[in-house]
């Protein structure tokens, strides 16, 4: 007998998370910022970290992070769970929430590890196409909600379509169901909507939040979760002892007593993303997706030839032909605008060829 099959079937049938480590001069692939975060910021959490005794594990109830990151979003350190990005989050959420055929809903394309995490899990995945123009199929969430069956995933902006859910449509959700509404707002900086404040009025409302996307801060893998101060202690139970370092600590302890670290990125970004979405139009794309993220999303049935002819001038963007619904289509990271200068010169010459 294979040794392997002591792994879950479920598991064994999963294709892994993986992206090639690809070297670029011009990275515009995993949706980064594209500004590093100031000298003297990372001068001053080198300096709080070297007064930690090392030998030490880090807090393991650091209340002065999650009351900090609560008041942040008019909440308390009780709405507060914390996590070594909001990956591992949603992880523990589904470790305390998602059993064999417990049902979980998530928009179709999304980010992938959403089905992955619930097949671990042995949970049901319940796949809401979003709408052609890439909107989400409000009726279906409300049908699904009015069933009261399966927990509701929701990312919003969306990864990698960049669509949003209004707040009004979350609360209206929440109140049709007693199950789950989870919120990903890992893109939230470059969108229009916070529905953090949601977790007070609704209790079964999940919002994640990650320092990863507007921060500069990707390496440092530090997320959060908000949610009612009935579920987090529930949550507490599964999340891993020790699972934020001292140097994430540190980095939130610094961003909570300057908060303007975390959406550092988003004004220009956006800015970015308006510039460059009008460049893409002036060229023969078949889609321009109109996106709330820090990405825009282009079509053309030249797809795979385009990503090879712009990683041989030195940049990397994303090929999401693999997802459903987006067969030749590619993503593109905002970059500086010296990047995004760079791509759209290049993107010129190839059309013009």
């Amino acid at each position: 007998m294979a040794v392997t099959n002591n792994i879950l079937a479920e598991v064994r049938a999963l294709a892994p998370y993986t992206l090639k480590a690809t070297v670029a001069p011009i990275k515009l692939n995993q949706n980064e910022s594209p500004w590093d975060v100031s000298d003297d910021f990372k001068a001053e959490i080198l300096e709080r970290v070297r007064a930690h005794a090392w030998n030490r594990y880090p807090d393991f109830h650091p209340a002065d992070v999650l009351q900090g990151l609560g008041e942040l979003h008019g909440l308390t350190g009780e709405n507060v769970l914390i996590g070594n990005g909001s990956n591992e989050l949603i992880q523990a959420i589904f470790s305390a929430t998602v059993a064999k055929d417990t049902k979980v809903a998530i928009p179709v394309p999304t980010f992938s590890l959403y089905k992955m995490m619930i097949a671990a899990n042995q949970g049901e995945c319940i796949e809401v196409p979003l709408k052609p123009d890439f909107t989400y199929d409000l009726d279906a969430w409300r049908a699904l909600a009015d069933q009261n069956e399966a927990h509701l995933l929701l990312c919003s902006p969306n990864n990698p379509t960049g669509s949003v859910v209004a707040r009004d449509f979350v609360q209206e959700l929440a109140g049709r169901t007693s199950k789950l509404v989870i919120v990903d707002e890992a893109y939230v900086h470059f969108g229009q909507e916070d529905l953090s404040d949601l977790v007070e009025r609704c209790p079964n409302v999940i919002v994640l939040r990650t320092f990863s996307k507007a921060s500069g801060l990707a390496s440092v893998r530090f997320g959060y979760a908000l949610a009612s101060a009935a579920l987090v202690p529930e949550l507490h139970k599964v999340k891993l002892p020790y699972n934020v370092g001292i140097f994430g600590l540190e980095v939130a302890r610094a961003a909570i007593e300057n908060p303007s670290v975390l959406d550092a990125s988003a004004a220009p970004l956006v800015q970015e993303r308006t510039r460059l979405e009008n460049s893409l139009k002036q060229l023969p794309f078949d889609r321009v997706l109109q996106g709330m993220a820090n990405f825009v999303v282009v079509s053309t049935p030249r797809a795979q030839e385009l990503f090879d002819a712009l990683f041989a001038q030195g940049i990397l963007i994303r090929n999401i032909g693999g997802y459903p619904m987006l067969e030749n289509h590619l993503r593109i990271s905002l970059g500086t605008p010296e990047e995004n200068d760079t791509l759209i010169d290049a993107l010129q010459r190839f059309f013009a060829s």
